[in-house]
């Protein structure tokens, strides 16, 4: 199977590649500087040029204090890009899987939230991506599939497990946020889900993939520390005391329960997948 993969640069799209090569998939994985997303006529030229039977669009920006002031540029990668995506999809028939977030959510749930919940960002990026799920199905409905992951971590990059770790090296003490609530997903994991999903041609509409579980980042940092038996004290805050342009959602972990059903196994517990990141490093 030839998948045409968006945001191979990534520590998602690391991830697919190297796993992809063990799984006898061919994978092309244009760097951001060859292919931007947002260019209509690269992306279809692209496309067409490779004829994959998938395409995995892991690309986005990402940058969620930085969309408040960047809005056109988010929504250009996030939205329109997406959009394009599907149009030329369309036109060579191939399908998409599409990687979104928890962040089309307000945060208002007390448990995790299933496929059908409600959406309602409460920042430009999560506005942007949610722009980019209604745009695929829109477009492409029957031969996509929207991915909505969260807290995403993984060995390829920065993130908030490689960011506590250097703080506990660094420092005696840090103050990590407890009223905020997610699913940390490991990007290793979610690969594998995606690749598995890759083949599965019928799964089309919208699904979540994260890890088991709904905790704190400060509950996250404390299991860090635990699993690293790294020593530092890690104290309790209110998402009041950090100044951020972006408000974030206070609740947000996801429901795996569709995923499962259709991958015949359940989705990974937070701590196992905290304990593969740590194990690969």
């Amino acid at each position: 199977m030839k998948i045409l993969l968006f945001g191979g640069s990534g520590q998602l799209g690391g991830e697919l590649r190297e796993k992809a090569k063990d799984l006898s998939f061919e994978v092309i994985a244009p760097v951001t500087k060859e292919v931007d997303i947002s260019d209509r006529a690269q992306v279809i030229h692209l496309i067409k040029q490779v004829a994959p039977s998938v395409i995995i669009n892991s690309a986005a920006y990402t940058a969620v204090d930085k969309a408040e002031s960047e809005r056109d540029r988010a929504f250009e990668i996030n939205a329109k890009g997406p959009r394009i995506i599907g149009e030329a999809a369309l036109e060579v028939g191939a399908r998409v899987i599409h990687i979104s977030t928890d962040y089309v959510f307000s945060g208002e749930a007390s448990e995790p939230l299933d496929e059908g919940a409600k959406t309602g960002p409460i920042n430009v990026y999560g506005e942007s991506k949610l722009e980019g799920e209604k745009a695929l199905q829109e477009i492409i409905p029957d031969n996509s599939l929207v991915i909505r992951t969260a807290s995403l971590h993984g060995a390829l990059g920065e993130n908030f497990v490689s960011t506590m770790l250097r703080l506990f090296k660094e420092k005696e003490s840090v103050s990590v946020v407890n009223d905020q609530v997610m699913s940390p997903t490991y990007a290793g994991w979610l690969a594998e889900v995606l690749l598995d999903l890759a083949r599965m041609k019928d799964v089309v509409g919208l699904l979540h993939a994260a890890g088991q579980g709904a905790i704190s980042w400060f509950d996250f940092a404390l299991e860090i520390k635990k699993q690293s038996g790294l020593k530092c004290e890690i104290k309790p805050v209110s998402h009041t005391e950090f100044k951020r342009a972006a408000r974030r959602p206070k609740y947000s972990a996801l429901s795996t329960r569709a995923l499962a059903a259709i991958l015949g196994r359940p989705s990974i517990s937070w701590q196992e997948g905290l304990r593969l990141h740590l194990e690969r490093l």
